[in-house]
């Protein structure tokens, strides 16, 4: 008898234990491409799209709005490349998105965003997203746009985009050494 119990002893162990690691929600902190959920404190954010952008087509033109005058100008060996970002926050509370961005290319080279002024409605903000909703907020301009996400605006050397995969970085003020991070698919 005891031959015929120690089998299903064991059965029932190995379902108990494989049941366990079921119920662990997997934080993922890296992506390898931009279908990748990453999470960020207790929120998930993903990458939508990335893109260069091209100021002589309307569409890009109308994206590029409230660039500081500083910052304008495109030497010839510059682009605009913008990352498109939704978080989701699942929490009841309401929470603060990513404040720190940048891309980081192959050699360890970092870019830091430009800072959109707020007439450009696409532009991504830190703001604290309401529990259990997501940024951008549905109905608003960025959120019914193609993209679905909020721009963060980067101006890069042609150079960088010989250097990829790129890669978009981020942190919280809020988090202090928490960084999350995924690859573009550039």
């Amino acid at each position: 008898m005891s031959r015929r119990l120690l089998p299903i002893l064991l059965a029932a162990l190995a379902i108990l234990g494989l049941a366990a690691c079921g119920d662990k929600e997997q934080r993922v902190t890296h992506g390898e491409s931009e279908a990748f959920y990453v999470t960020l404190g207790e929120m998930q954010y993903q990458v939508q799209i990335s893109r260069q952008l091209n100021p002589q087509e309307l569409g890009d033109r109308q994206t590029l709005v409230g660039i500081p005058p500083a910052e304008r100008e495109l030497t010839a060996d510059q682009v605009w490349f913008g990352v498109w970002v939704r978080i989701f926050n699942e929490t009841d509370g309401a929470q603060r998105g990513a404040d720190e961005f940048r891309i980081v290319d192959t050699r360890g080279v970092t870019y830091q965003p430009i800072q959109l002024q707020p007439v450009n409605s696409f532009a991504y903000r830190s703001v604290r997203v309401p529990g259990k909703s997501q940024y951008p907020e549905l109905g608003s301009v960025p959120a019914q746009s193609p993209s679905t996400g909020a721009l963060v605006l980067f101006k890069l050397p042609r150079q960088a985009l010989d250097f990829r995969p790129l890669e978009l970085a981020f942190g919280s003020s809020e988090l202090p050494g928490a960084e999350s991070s995924v690859q573009l698919d550039v």
